[in-house]
């Protein structure tokens, strides 16, 4: 019988040590679908407005890009899409990889009603590295939208 329970807590944590040592992928946030999210993000993505006071929030890394941007949701506010649009291509061809910049177009685009233009915007700040993990889900929020 102690035989029996030798073998048998040996086999345990022979199976134990083993198990320990698998190492498990860890997800990424750009490795996540917005269908994977909680709920609360199906609410903001149903939510334009909520949405666009999210992005506003977010800043740019470079100053000269951040004035750029404070103009542009100035003229955004008061329903000037034209202007605010001129100034983020502005922003853009000064710092292509500003997540802040991409997130302003695409929503924007979307306002406009050009759900194209909106999803392409996002998928190039997708691919920008530098990008926060909050910025990574808002702009797939946008890739989905098309």
């Amino acid at each position: 019988m102690k035989v029996i329970s030798f073998y048998l807590i040996s086999l345990s944590l022979c199976f134990l040590i083993s198990c320990s040592g698998l190492q498990k992928k860890e997800l990424g946030p750009k490795d996540l679908e917005i269908e994977a999210l909680s709920s609360s993000i199906k609410l903001l993505s149903d939510d334009m407005g909520l949405l666009k006071n999210e992005i506003l929030k977010i800043n740019a890394k470079k100053p000269s890009v951040q004035r750029i941007i404070v103009e542009a949701d100035n003229f955004w506010e008061k329903g000037d899409l034209s202007n605010s649009s001129s100034l983020l291509e502005r922003a853009l061809r000064i710092a292509k990889n500003e997540s802040a910049v991409y997130l302003r177009l695409s929503h924007l685009r979307l306002e406009q009603g050009l759900a194209k233009e909106s999803s392409a915007f996002a998928s190039r700040g997708l691919i920008n590295k530098e990008a926060s993990a909050w910025e990574v889900v808002l702009l797939s929020i946008y890739t989905n939208n098309s």
